[in-house]
């Protein structure tokens, strides 16, 4: 994470150096997350599954956007949230019980697309750290789970901008190339639980 924030540091202070336009301003937007997941059955007690729908969080913060030759570098730090349901079935001697449980997650996100300039639109591709700020899971209310969420993962977005005067548009695609979390204990029992999530992200920026 500070590789990434020292690196497009200094390809902001070599891009203004080499008689580029820097601009500054605030972005924000909605999210549209997918999560993914793989199904946990302990066998005769619980068996837990992410819902694959569609989850809308909201994002804000500020950016720079630096052009020079043609090229863009567009760096971010943004404050976002985002959430999923888990399903959660007790097999208990009278039958299943079935339970939706949300959770929620507030993070820190840092992407810095790079990319080409046609005219007023932009084509770019880049890395994207997050730091997790807080995690508020219903699965925690259960006695009986136990979840551990990794501090900080690592994606990549890729998308497409236009800029209008001092409007500055993107829709991005974005992938995650670590897991949210690095395990799951169910009644005692660890088990794998490789969530990952994908997100469709509309953002507004205002330039100055």
């Amino acid at each position: 994470m500070k590789r990434l924030a020292v690196l497009t540091l200094f390809a902001i202070l070599f891009a203004t150096g080499a008689g580029s336009q820097v601009r500054f301003g605030l972005r924000g937007g909605i999210n549209m997350a997918y999560f993914d997941a793989r199904e946990i059955l302990v066998p005769n007690e619980y068996r837990i599954e992410t819902l694959n729908n569609t989850n809308i969080g909201f994002h804000g913060g500020v950016m720079a956007q630096v052009s020079f030759f043609g090229i863009f570098l567009q760096p971010e730090l943004l404050l976002s949230s985002v959430g999923n349901e888990v399903r959660v079935e007790d097999m208990t001697q009278n039958g299943v019980v079935s339970r939706i449980r949300e959770q929620n997650f507030t993070k820190l996100d840092i992407p810095v697309l790079v990319g080409k300039r046609f005219g007023p639109v932009r084509f770019g591709i880049g890395p994207v750290g997050t730091i997790m700020l807080s995690t508020d899971s219903e699965l925690s209310d259960h006695p009986q789970i136990n979840e551990d969420y990794n501090s900080a993962t690592f994606g990549y977005q890729i998308g497409a901008g236009l800029d209008i005067a001092f409007l500055a548009i993107d829709l991005k695609y974005e992938g995650n190339l670590t897991r949210l979390g690095s395990g799951i204990t169910v009644a005692g029992q660890p088990r794998e639980f490789d969530t990952r999530s994908r997100q469709v992200i509309f953002g507004v920026g205002f330039l100055f």
